[in-house]
């Protein structure tokens, strides 16, 4: 007996030729579909108010066992922790990045704070500091501020000698940081800052009348108006040293000037001498 060869489907080629190349691509769309269902179940059951406890079982394989912390040299890891006030057996799920880095960025010294999450048990911490660029000097006080002008802390030690001394701001102002003072002090930092590069060493920027910023250093009373600082320094600066030869003092602090050099006016210097 002679057993005939089974017919090849031709029709059942057909369907494997068209779908055979796709199959890995439909399970992975099967896959993606079930993730996003169960999302969708999971943002259905918060709603209705038993998300929570889903979030707190689910926690419990992402409690966070490893806090890694970029310190600074001013902030220390146990002052970053303190903040975080993370309980025992947090996990990752019910952690707020967001939230975490608004609490750190209450610390004076921190100027950023950026907070991740790196599953399956670590919570990254990474911090920018504050750097002191000028001592505001107030209320018989002096306080650090940054180059933004916002007070980093009291200078209890008294003021530091490698930094510009700002006077003339009001208290109340400062610590609120309203805008009209904040602008202020941010431009008696940049002059500080631009007449560092022309070898100013300790000075003094008085920022008590409007519309006028006035600099002391070496027996120089320097009055630089209001706007365009960066030309009104250059201007000075072709010129220092011949003022500071003929008039300049030297000395651990700031002198009573003798010279007051006016550079409020436009491509002229004016040097009035006391008396």
């Amino acid at each position: 007996m002679i057993r005939r060869r089974a017919r090849p489907n031709r029709k059942r080629i057909a369907q494997d030729a068209a779908y055979g190349g796709k199959k890995p691509r439909l399970v992975w769309a099967l896959t993606v579909l079930t993730i996003l269902a169960a999302s969708g179940a999971g943002f259905w059951y918060g709603r209705q108010g038993t998300g929570l406890d889903l979030i707190a079982w689910a926690d419990q394989f992402f409690q966070i066992q490893v806090t890694d912390v970029a310190v600074g040299r001013r902030v220390s890891r146990d002052e970053v922790l303190a903040l975080l006030d993370l309980e025992p057996e947090r996990g990752l799920l019910s952690v707020d990045p967001e939230a975490l880095e608004q609490v750190l960025e209450t610390h004076p010294w921190i100027r950023h704070a950026e907070v991740r999450r790196v599953f399956p048990k670590t919570l990254v911490v990474k911090i920018k500091e504050r750097e002191p660029v000028a001592l505001l000097r107030t209320e018989g006080k002096a306080f650090m501020l940054d180059r933004e002008g916002a007070i980093i802390s009291e200078e209890s030690r008294g003021p530091n000698g490698l930094l510009p001394v700002l006077t003339g701001a009001n208290y109340v102002d400062a610590v609120l940081g309203t805008p009209p003072a904040v602008q202020r002090l941010r431009a008696g930092i940049a002059l500080a800052g631009l007449l560092d590069r022309t070898g100013a060493g300790l000075m003094e920027v008085d920022l008590q009348t409007p519309g006028d910023i006035v600099a002391y250093y070496s027996g120089l009373r320097l009055r630089f108006g209001e706007g365009a600082l960066e030309e009104k320094v250059d201007r000075y600066r072709r010129v220092s040293d011949r003022l500071l030869d003929r008039w300049g003092e030297k000395g651990g602090e700031v002198p009573v000037p003798g010279v007051e050099v006016d550079l409020r006016f436009r491509d002229r210097i004016i040097v009035r001498e006391r008396g």
